[in-house]
């Protein structure tokens, strides 16, 4: 599996022409079947780094604020503080792993209850990666009635 990933020439077509060979030289391949396997083994550390901040939420003792599967990760916060927090984290870890996070495919989604809907202007600054803005979307659900 090493050759497969450290001798891997590819080329660009673009328009019905192609360029010449070359070597990729970082990323996984696009399709490979390892390619979810081998990306969550590169950023697990930060999974685990995220986990040991202890900010995000938890189920019982268990840490479910950052969830990953292939080039996906969930950060999942109870407040827009947790979430700025672990956002820094982020960037912290990008940065040092020479790695970056499209904010333009990321989503802030905010969840609201009738009753803190007040709330709504506060977080209109919650989420930035890589130093851009994130769309936030903020969704405001009766929960009274989920309510024992």
């Amino acid at each position: 599996m090493l050759f497969v990933y450290t001798n891997n020439f590819v080329r660009v077509s673009w328009g019905g022409l192609f360029s010449e060979y070359f070597l990729a030289t970082n990323g996984v391949k696009q399709g490979g079947v390892m390619s979810p396997v081998l990306f969550c083994v590169y950023i697990d550390e930060l999974l685990v780094i995220l986990s040991k901040a202890n900010i995000g939420c938890f189920i019982g003792k268990n840490y479910v604020g950052a969830l990953a599967y292939a080039d996906d990760l969930v950060l999942i916060a109870p407040s827009a503080s947790a979430m700025r927090k672990m956002l820094a984290i982020c960037d912290t870890y990008a940065a040092d792993y020479c790695m970056s996070f499209n904010a333009q495919k990321s989503k802030c989604l905010v969840f609201l209850s009738n009753e803190r809907r007040y709330l709504r202007p506060l977080l209109l600054d919650v989420a930035a990666v890589m130093g851009l803005i994130i769309i936030i979307i903020i969704i405001i659900a009766f929960l009274s009635r989920l309510r024992s």
